[in-house]
């Protein structure tokens, strides 16, 4: 079966320009350019997803398969191509028998045969030819046209909805737009209303509980202060200017191309000007920028911007890992504990977002189940993450085995891990600790936050920092009788 893009190569024509104007015409809806207004972040983020949407709609137009209509239509065209003057005219009936089954050039194509017939000579030929070629670029762009619309109204609607999400989620957990954007990458994926109404359910706990906001921010300054008095200061942004080469500088010939740049256009093309056979074919290829011309190439200044190099003896500024947070999901956990735990990984889940780090999540009682928030779907990811519990028993040791095993992935080598349990549970093993402290030596800080104060003392002790947040009702009052 013959497709689009073999057609088109075979008709000498691209479906590119068509596809640019899609994008122009995406970039000018009233939402999407209002967006990309607010934000570079954001605005940088959608465009880099239009390009690489031009790129798939061309793929998706090109191999979509010709109606068979059109496909037995242009086969037709090849074979009176091939023919010469005498046959052609012979089999002239064929054609117009063919060409009244639905062509666009049926009339046209009646016209032009009759006078072929009464003038049977090689102009008159050429001139049906040229005509029938026409009709069958006209009928392949209006199906590509249709196809490219088809997309470009799909992927509006989906971004004006991905639009709609980020906006929502902006409203509930980032109000002074800190993220820099985060929450646009957030809100990709197939977004559901549901999913915002946990999110704000559990981003309401940080209002209620302003500790758990503290202990976020507070382990986020702990990531950075104990190694960043260490490290060197990152480079510093340099302006520096280069010669690029460019084809609108005209200082040398450098051969021949195909164009449409009139003033460089070869003498042999404009020839096709003063024969009334060819007049037809130079406006063709005009417009498909296939004139031949001279090609032109020079030089033109541009600055970048690129990083001072480091003095020496400076080590480079290490970029911050990602965030692993296991959640205890047990019974004991059960209730106000388990949504101050989901309430406090959201607030982390703000912090990976502003300083672009991944956010990865392990819920936990006697298994485990993972989720990544801050990837393409992370909004599934997280309604999955805050709807789930496992109402089981708490067990430490395969939540931290599966961190550790996740530790090793080349994508997590840098990342520090955060467990939030009520720490009522049994002494994690010696070879566990070890495996813990051999990750210390590479630079993996292990946190705890202890949601009830009766957390088993010598399972704190196992973590570089602890935190201690009482989720019984005399924790809670007294906290309350604190602010008031």
């Amino acid at each position: 079966m013959l497709d689009i893009g073999t057609m088109s190569t075979l008709l000498a024509i691209s479906e590119g320009e068509m596809v640019s104007e899609m994008v122009v015409a995406l970039l000018a809806s009233t939402q999407i350019s209002r967006f990309i207004r607010l934000g570079k972040a954001q605005g940088r983020a959608l465009k880099q997803r239009l390009q690489r949407w031009r790129h798939q709609v061309n793929d998706t137009i090109a191999h979509t398969p010709v109606p068979p209509v059109l496909e037995q239509e242009f086969l037709l065209y090849q074979h009176f191509l091939s023919l010469s003057l005498p046959r052609l005219v012979a089999e002239l009936p064929t054609l117009l028998s063919a060409l009244e089954r639905g062509s666009d050039f049926a009339d046209e194509g009646r016209q032009l045969a009759h006078q072929l017939v009464d003038h049977p000579v090689e102009g008159t030929r050429r001139l049906l030819l040229e005509r029938w070629r026409a009709s069958l670029v006209g009928a392949l762009l209006r199906l590509q046209q249709q196809l490219a619309e088809a997309e470009r109204l799909r992927l509006q609607q989906e971004l004006e909805d991905q639009i709609g999400a980020s906006e929502e989620l902006e409203q509930v957990l980032d109000p002074q737009r800190r993220t820099a954007g985060g929450l646009w990458n957030l809100a990709q994926g197939r977004w559901q209303p549901a999913s915002l109404v946990l999110i704000r359910q559990y981003a309401a706990m940080l209002g209620k509980e302003p500790m758990l906001q503290e202990i976020a921010q507070s382990m986020g300054r702990s990531l950075h202060s104990q190694e960043q008095e260490d490290r060197p200061q990152p480079p510093q942004p340099t302006l520096i200017q280069e010669s690029v080469l460019s084809d609108d500088v005209p200082d040398d010939l450098v051969g021949i191309h195909q164009g449409s740049d009139l003033m460089r256009m070869l003498p042999s093309e404009a020839v096709m000007l003063g024969i009334p056979e060819l007049e037809l074919e130079f406006y063709r290829r005009y417009l498909e920028r296939r004139l031949l011309s001279y090609q032109a190439r020079g030089t033109l200044p541009r600055q970048q911007l690129l990083p001072r190099t480091t003095s020496q003896g400076e080590r480079e500024l290490q970029p911050m890992g990602p965030v692993i947070v296991c959640i205890d999901t047990s019974g004991s956990m059960g209730g106000y504990p388990e949504q101050c735990a989901k309430a406090l990984a959201l607030a982390l889940l703000q912090l990976a977002l502003s300083e672009q780090r991944r956010c990865f999540v392990m819920l936990f009682s006697t298994d485990v189940a993972s989720f990544e928030l801050t990837d393409a779907d992370g909004l599934d990811e997280a309604q999955r993450f805050l709807a789930m519990t496992f109402n089981g028993g708490t067990d430490l040791l395969p939540c931290l085995s599966a961190a550790l095993r996740q530790l090793q992935a080349p994508a997590f080598e840098l990342a520090d891990v955060l467990v939030i349990s009520d720490f009522i549970a049994q002494r994690l093993p010696a070879s566990l600790v070890a495996q813990m402290d051999n990750q210390r030596a590479r630079g993996t800080r292990f946190h705890a936050v202890a949601m009830s104060r009766h957390a088993k003392p010598a399972l704190l002790r196992v973590f570089d920092r602890s935190w201690l947040l009482d989720c019984g009702l005399r924790g809670r009052l007294l906290r309350r009788w604190q602010r008031s």
